[in-house]
């Protein structure tokens, strides 16, 4: 069944901004080739973290709104984890 989700990411301050950008757009890109659907995206900037994650004290911060299949969602997780610039992340079902 396909669900509404919001998720966040952080990616690591150590790249331009325009190679974070990119980096979201890897992501997007990997939705679209699991037939899921981007509703929206905000680049939210390069924020301080509330406390020091992985010897990090800033990160690029992206929301990402998409309508994927629930039973896949754990691919989605996996892309995180894989990745080697994001550094933090979430995934949230929106109810309608």
């Amino acid at each position: 069944m396909i669900q509404k989700y919001e998720s966040m990411i952080i990616i690591d301050p150590k790249l331009p901004q325009e190679e974070a950008k990119a980096e979201n757009e890897k992501f997007v890109e990997f939705m679209k080739s699991e037939n899921g659907e981007i509703i929206e995206t905000n680049f939210m900037g390069r924020k301080r973290l509330a406390f020091e994650i992985e010897k990090k004290t800033e990160g690029y911060y992206f929301v990402n709104y998409f309508n994927f299949e629930n039973q896949k969602i754990n691919v989605i997780d996996r892309y995180y984890k894989l990745s080697e610039h994001i550094f933090r992340h979430n995934i949230l079902r929106i109810e309608d």
